[in-house]
């Protein structure tokens, strides 16, 4: 069955079809074991909860959001420096200096990072 571009619009709900701030995501853009890169912040599916963290690793600028996500810890695509999203800790180096981490607000299937 085929639907139309009206019906398709008139099926999505209304925070499907406003448009987002510049700190805002869908909440389904970002499955379980997911990253995603706003701005400068990777936000990543912590089995459910929301993390967000400094997207950059801090040894030599490797792109977290890139990295495999294993429960909590994300390891640089780069290096493999390792971090905790939920709290910014480095876990293993080379890279040795904490992330900023971001408070994740999510209401309505729409994910806010706040403090960006």
């Amino acid at each position: 069955m085929q639907i139309n571009a009206q019906q398709a619009s008139v099926a999505l709900s209304s925070s499907q079809s406003r448009n987002l701030k510049e700190n805002e995501f869908r909440v389904d853009a970002v499955p379980p074991g997911a990253a995603l890169l706003i701005g400068n912040v990777s936000v990543f599916n912590v089995a459910g909860k929301f993390c967000a963290t400094q997207s950059k690793c801090t040894h030599r600028q490797g792109p977290l959001n890139e990295g495999r996500l294993d429960g909590s810890t994300v390891t640089c695509p780069w290096h493999g420096s390792q971090f905790n999203v939920c709290t910014g800790a480095a876990l293993s180096g080379p890279a040795t200096y904490v992330r900023k981490t971001y408070r994740v607000v999510v209401g309505d299937e729409i994910g806010r990072i706040e403090s960006i």
